[in-house]
């Protein structure tokens, strides 16, 4: 089967055992169900276009579990297919296939995407396909490309704001190259910058509208909550930049020390050892990422010194470091015909297999440990408790749970489903179905509705909630 197929089917597969396993709703999955109801120019504190997309999917194919899942895994898929791209530039295709393919091995991406990610995994997307058309520029200079890259931008910066990061280090890095610079120096380039800006100016109103929801809550996750002496956050920025660092690249590096032993050795040295340059007018691809990468610990360095930023996720690392296989293989074309080459691919494999049995075994297995989480929630027994109660699935929903919220969309797509934000005030619609979770510390009540939890075993806690119907 060629790459292509394999990716098509481990993805389709993905969809499946999602959709098989639970249909309830982890956060990020609820917010998108609750978003799609209104088009809008931002969402919360971050930028619109996963919605926008996802908007499109239900249009097309309804509001499920299924569309949900499947608009994720698409991107996913078109992730690892923009880095193959990227790659085939610069290796022979079989390297290429692998190299994006070991991808997988960096947790956050092979994992915790899949998991319960959304903005992320269109940002690691879009910074893929970014860096697949400026190789192709930096390859073949045209006009068509200088637009599609003001496109792609334009793209990123309406998936989240640390693409403008990406970019900008990726600028950097081709500015500060004598080879590269020229083509950045163009007059297509300003036109790309329209493009670009042109897509974004709408939404850059709407940050400017809802600056605090946009903005203060997004620099709020970058510092602690307890203000910290500059010495000591530094010191703590500093270090969890390192263990961010180390917990995204680390598997996937040290999966490559083991299978290749030395020769990994000799390619990761070509990132810091001056090469000779290329013959002819190409690009000398180890300098780029030399640039890239001393560009990114500024820019990671800034934003300890001067924003103050205190700790670093490894999820934040998504859009900056998946180009690691695309830098390693590229510096190491030779690993085309390694003799170990065949043992990496049967790692990868395995690694796709246990990620997909893990992801699939891990609603009934915290159920059985009697640790639910949110995809054991009984949600479809709980709306036909509410039907059996007298709710027709019309009107107006509101829950002050927004994972609860949003799998209730799902469950009643006719109906409009509203977050609580604790103000008081009910919507005048009718009719009306208020709905929240209840925790063990709220005393029972007979309308309550208590049903077991998702795969749970009999004698564990069942879930409760409460609801009220206006008719």
């Amino acid at each position: 089967m060629p790459p292509w197929g394999w990716l098509l089917l481990y993805f389709a597969a993905h969809v499946l055992g999602r959709v098989l396993v639970s249909p309830a709703l982890e956060l990020d999955e609820a917010e998108q169900a609750v978003w799609t109801q209104h088009l809008q120019w931002g969402y919360g504190a971050q930028p619109p276009l996963y919605t926008w997309l996802q908007w499109v999917v239900f249009q097309v194919l309804g509001v499920s579990v299924f569309t949900l899942s499947l608009l994720k895994n698409a991107l996913l898929a078109s992730a690892y297919v923009c880095v193959w791209l990227a790659c085939r530039m610069l290796m022979p295709a079989s390297l290429a296939a692998v190299a994006a393919a070991s991808m997988l091995l960096m947790p956050q991406i092979g994992w915790e995407a899949s998991r319960d990610l959304t903005h992320s995994v269109l940002l690691t997307t879009v910074s893929a396909a970014t860096l697949a058309v400026v190789m192709a520029l930096l390859h073949r200079p045209r006009p068509a490309l200088y637009l599609l890259t003001g496109f792609v931008a334009g793209l990123g910066m309406l998936t989240k704001y640390s693409y403008v990061g990406f970019l900008a280090v990726l600028l950097l890095a081709l500015l500060a190259g004598r080879d590269t610079r020229a083509v950045l120096l163009s007059r297509w380039t300003l036109l790309a910058v329209a493009v670009a800006a042109l897509m974004v100016v709408p939404h850059g109103l709407w940050v400017l509208q809802h600056w605090n929801q946009a903005i203060e809550s997004t620099a709020g996750k970058l510092t602690g909550k307890v203000p910290v002496g500059f010495v000591h956050g530094l010191w703590l920025g500093l270090s969890s930049l390192v263990l961010a660092v180390l917990a995204f690249a680390g598997p996937w590096a040290l999966t490559l020390g083991l299978v290749f032993g030395r020769d990994a050795l000799r390619a990761w040295s070509r990132w810091w050892r001056p090469a000779a340059p290329p013959a002819g007018a190409g690009v000398d691809m180890q300098a780029l990422w030399r640039r890239y990468f001393l560009a990114l610990g500024l820019l990671f360095l800034a934003m300890t010194v001067f924003g103050e930023v205190t700790r670093f996720k490894d999820r934040w690392m998504m859009p900056f470091l998946f180009l690691l296989p695309v830098a390693f293989f590229g510096c190491a074309p030779e690993l085309a015909g390694h003799a170990r080459l065949p043992r990496l691919r049967r790692v990868i494999a395995t690694v796709a297999v246990l990620v997909l049995v893990l992801l699939t075994a891990r609603v009934p297995y915290n159920a059985l440990r009697d640790k639910p989480d949110e995809l054991n929630q009984p949600v479809r027994e709980l709306a036909q408790a509410l039907r059996a109660r007298g709710y027709a699935g019309k009107g107006t929903i509101v829950s002050n749970d927004r994972t609860l919220a949003g799998a209730l969309r799902v469950q009643f797509p006719r109906a409009h489903v509203e977050v609580d934000d604790g103000d008081g005030i009910l919507p005048a619609e009718r009719p009306l179905l208020w709905v929240e979770p209840l925790t063990d510390a709220l005393p029972a009540l007979p309308q309550d509705l208590v049903l077991p939890y998702h795969f749970s075993a009999s004698g564990d806690a069942p879930a409760r909630y409460r609801y009220a119907l206006l008719p």
